[in-house]
């Protein structure tokens, strides 16, 4: 049995803390936060809890459609009961990250770690300096918010997606710079709950990386909840006397002023301070060096999640933190990327796997694009969430399933369906027998695959 110390204790590194030690490793976590990483603490289940109330909120207020009176005098956000319900979900989940350390025999020790050699690391720890020696390092330091140079942070006017879920109040207005993934969620929270809320976004679209008609489903709603939204436009400056910012268009520069202004153009690997060039480990801005096992340039050390750089997603760290961990007990494995899903959670869910179209014809050249409306699904009906659709791509000579995108309700859910289709290299024609379940929004899956293969039934 050795000894493998993991730096961060968030998705990828108390992941690899747990594979570690059911492989007999003695583990130690270093952790100078809360268990759980940004994930459980500033991004994932708190901005997810913040989205549901504000699904929450609009179930209430259409109530009416589903034959539900609703009193006269309305209804309204108690933000401290929304933020009391965000606070306890996050807790229950550190919680039982904590209860699987003590599960598994792992230490926890609260400090910040940096490499003295490449077997020890120091621990600057609340009451004093420890050294720590091991076999094994595994990194998992996660990631932190980009800022703008001009516009740095301040925690009051410029702030980032942690500080924009703990707002002491909902804003009267906030403009978000960056139509991204974050952006778009936090944009979706804030416009139902009532601010006036404002997207600056550099690229064309919105959600650059998906399809621009699925992005468009997305842009549509948030205009109908009353958000402004800008694209091929960026940020040229910001004057905090008078919570003022001038943004680039295509007709000239505008002022905006905003209660808030969210930056949400990224994020960056937390390398910096770890003493990585004292023991030669590589990296570079976008993050540290590793090889398909998550191996660095010392043999020695791993390192996985956001600090490599590369798919800044929990389930990705997770895997990645499984990868990182077995290799440093002799079990060989390599990460693979090829069919991860991406969620995103807005008022519609927007969900994704495998290819875009524009990728898939990038790389294929002719496929064959199927795609089916949710306003023709049953199920849809019902649930009163007809915007949208699935579409699906498809590869012109196996006819292999290589893109799936969704963009309407429980989006997010479904894609789990599309996943393991890919996950399994999937033909469309092997789908032809599938039946589905009626009535659900499932179906919207089959019917887009029997369109692509020119034998849809309702489409």
């Amino acid at each position: 049995m050795g000894t493998v110390v993991i730096i961060g204790g968030g998705p990828a590194g108390y992941v690899a803390a747990i594979t570690a030690a059911r492989k007999g490793q003695q583990v130690i976590v270093i952790e100078d936060r809360q268990l759980g990483g940004t994930c459980l603490n500033e991004g994932c289940i708190p901005t997810k809890s913040l989205l549901e109330s504000a699904e929450t909120l609009e179930q209430v207020k259409r109530a009416s459609a589903f034959g539900i009176a609703v009193p006269a005098s309305g209804v309204y956000v108690d933000w401290y009961g929304v933020q009391q319900y965000k606070n306890s979900v996050m807790k229950k989940l550190v919680l039982g990250v904590g209860y699987l350390m003590k599960k598994n025999k792992v230490q926890v020790i609260q400090g910040k770690a940096s490499f003295l050699t490449d077997r020890v690391v120091k621990v600057e720890k609340p009451d004093g300096v420890e050294e720590v020696t091991a076999d094994r390092f595994i990194i998992a330091t996660g990631s932190e918010p980009i800022e703008l140079p001009f516009a740095p942070f301040d925690g009051s006017w410029i702030i980032h997606s942690s500080q924009a879920m703990s707002l002491s109040r909902i804003p009267a207005t906030l403009l978000i710079v960056g139509g991204g993934v974050i952006g778009c969620e936090f944009a979706s929270i804030y416009s139902r709950m009532g601010a006036k809320v404002t997207i600056v976004e550099m690229a064309e679209q919105l959600l650059p990386g998906e399809d621009r008609d699925i992005a468009e489903v997305l842009k549509r709603r948030l205009e109908e909840d009353g958000a402004t939204i800008y694209t091929g436009t960026a940020l040229s400056g910001a004057d905090a006397a008078t919570k003022t910012v001038s943004v680039q268009t295509g007709a000239g520069v505008e002022e905006i002023r905003a209660e808030h202004v969210l930056v949400a153009i990224g994020r960056k690997p937390r390398v910096e301070e770890l003493g990585l060039d004292r023991v030669g480990v590589q990296y570079s801005g976008k993050g540290i060096q590793v090889d398909e096992t998550m191996q660095t340039s010392v043999s020695h050390i791993y390192a996985c999640g956001d600090v490599i750089g590369g798919i800044q997603l929990a389930h990705v760290a997770f895997h990645e933190g499984e990868v990182a961990a077995l290799n440093a007990c002799g079990v060989e494995k390599k990460a693979s990327y090829r069919a991860v899903p991406r969620c995103i959670y807005t008022s519609p869910e927007i969900a994704s796997v495998g290819l875009t179209e524009l990728q898939a014809r990038e790389r294929y050249g002719d496929v064959r694009v199927g795609e089916f409306p949710f306003a023709a699904n049953g199920k849809a009906l019902i649930l009163h969430e007809q915007a949208g659709k699935v579409k699906v791509i498809v590869e012109p000579t196996f006819n292999e399933i290589v893109g799936i995108s969704i963009v309407g309700p429980r989006a997010t859910e479904m894609v789990g369906q599309g996943t393991v289709m890919l996950h399994a290299e999937m033909t469309a024609d092997a789908m032809e027998d599938f039946i589905a379940a009626h009535p659900t929004l499932s179906e919207t899956l089959l019917e887009a695959i029997l369109n692509a293969t020119g034998q849809a039934i309702h489409g």
